[in-house]
């Protein structure tokens, strides 16, 4: 069992860690397209309703 925690302690030495500003960096970058995203499928969503609603003659 000893060996076991040893192997996995051993293994966890070789993962090359992330340093903190990468990881806000990438962390910024994945919000950023998020939001982007977000926006990009409001507003198709808005085109598509309008026009749904336009062709089934609503409001």
């Amino acid at each position: 069992m000893k060996n076991f925690f040893n192997d996995i302690k051993l293994e966890l030495g070789k993962i090359s860690w992330v340093n903190k500003r990468e990881n806000i960096k990438s962390t910024g970058g994945v919000v950023v397209v998020s939001i982007i995203l977000g926006v990009f499928l409001l507003l198709v969503d808005f085109v598509l309703s309008s026009i749904t609603e336009f062709l089934l003659g609503g409001k």
